[in-house]
């Protein structure tokens, strides 16, 4: 009776263990599911980030030319009211109200701008402060080279390696343009490095509405993007 007891005990226990087993592997497939899901919602997350990026580059441009437009349509309005003003004083004397219509001739553009020249509205403005020059940061200057990069990245030749064998489609795509001394995967480097104020100061640097051109920022940002990769890569954390 013992043995038999024993047997069914044993069993028992072997049943618990593989109940146990399914449990467990259950538990695993929805942790690795977790797992794909994370790593996917990351992937979308870095492209969105990317795409914030372009567009923080995009509309501070755009707002840097509405403020010069603004400051333009400010001195515009100081002058009609300058206008309106010297009007409303003429009334009464022809003579001087033909000289104010005068100094605004509609013959011509030409005309206009030699008579707005001369008109005594514009004299008095030019005694004027001019209004405050646009803040936009001026980046024509800055540049990155292979040395710094190795500075202050010691790994920076093995990382280049990687991501041209990574990245060897987008390499020979870019292969053959270099931007200021470096190509695509040195500057995708390079922003590993040195951060998203790298990537910024060469993307106003490159940007085709500020001197740049169309090639250069999409080597600029392909670069970023390969570089917020590399980063997001958890294979790459040593």
């Amino acid at each position: 009776m013992e043995i038999i007891e024993t047997m069914a005990q044993i069993k028992s226990q072997l049943q618990q263990i593989e109940l146990q087993e399914q449990v467990n592997q259950q538990e695993q497939a929805k942790t690795s599911q977790r797992i794909l899901d994370l790593e996917t919602e990351l992937q979308l997350q870095q492209q969105r980030r990317n795409q914030l990026d372009e567009e923080a580059l995009s509309l501070y441009t755009q707002a840097e030319e509405l403020k010069l437009k603004l400051a333009k349509l400010k001195r515009i309005a100081n002058l009609s009211q300058e206008f309106l003003k010297l009007h409303t004083e003429c009334q009464d004397n022809q003579d001087l109200l033909n000289s104010l219509y005068s100094s605004v001739s509609t013959t011509s553009i030409e005309d206009n701008k030699q008579a707005l020249l001369n008109s005594p509205i514009f004299k008095q403005l030019q005694n004027q402060p001019d209004p405050p020059k646009s803040n936009h940061p001026d980046y024509s200057q800055y540049s990155i080279n292979i040395d710094e990069i190795k500075a202050a990245l010691p790994n920076a030749e093995k990382i280049y390696q990687q991501l041209v064998a990574g990245y060897l489609e987008e390499y020979k795509t870019y292969q053959n343009y270099i931007v200021d001394g470096l190509d695509l995967i040195w500057y995708a480097v390079a922003f590993i490095a040195f951060g998203r104020s790298s990537y910024r100061k060469m993307g106003f640097k490159y940007h085709p509405d500020l001197d740049g051109s169309e090639r250069a920022m999409q080597l600029i940002n392909t670069a970023w993007s390969i570089s917020q990769n590399f980063l997001g890569d958890s294979t790459h954390t040593e």
